[in-house]
């Protein structure tokens, strides 16, 4: 057999055997995430109340990220409008593709808040919900209290489950972006 042929069919072989890994990683089962409960979310205290305005929030969210993430450059950016957007570059086979997810935010009893994926912008690769935010959760070192749900297609805020000095929780009351009516408690322990 020729030399060519012999480098073809492994350069084939090379070719196959990385689009088959790629395809096992994205399709891979999720991993189990733990979920607190309503009584570890909602703490007793002295509750004060918020109103904040979309670029408040907007703020707040990038400082608790960029914070949880020990200030390194981060490819996760997170901005409000009529919806939450969350910003991002996934690296595929050296190519970067800007990813942008845009959520619906809802408020839980608990006060946590949980992002449902409306759309989702891969450059111009139309990937399904599921498989950005599975590759999402894989490639980014995410705080411990944004949940990533690929299954659900959605996103878990634990507000009570970010840290902040002297025990203060916070959780939120109400998420109405399109008056730009954003209500959070900030529970101060009594203890």
């Amino acid at each position: 057999m020729n030399k060519w042929k012999i480098a073809f069919f492994l350069l084939l072989l090379v070719i196959v055997g990385s689009i088959g890994t790629v395809l096992y990683w994205i399709t891979a089962p999720t991993e189990s995430v733990e979920v607190k409960s309503a009584e570890e979310a909602n703490p007793s205290g002295h509750v004060l109340t918020v109103n904040a305005s979309k670029e408040d929030f907007q703020g707040i969210a990038n400082t608790f990220i960029a914070k949880a993430m020990d200030n390194k450059p981060i490819p996760l950016q997170l901005s409000v409008d009529d919806q939450i957007i969350l910003s991002s570059e996934l690296t595929i086979f050296s190519l970067t593709l800007p990813v942008k997810m845009y959520f619906e935010p809802f408020v839980e009893e608990n006060g946590n808040i949980r992002l449902e994926q409306s759309s989702v912008e891969v450059g111009q690769l139309q990937l399904p919900p599921e498989t950005v935010l599975k590759l999402l959760r894989d490639s980014i070192d995410l705080p411990r209290w944004m949940v990533v749900k690929p299954d659900e297609e959605e996103v878990l805020i634990q507000l009570a489950s970010i840290p902040m000095a002297s025990g203060v929780n916070v959780r939120a009351k109400e998420l109405n972006l399109q008056e730009d009516k954003i209500v959070l408690e900030i529970i101060v322990p009594s203890k």
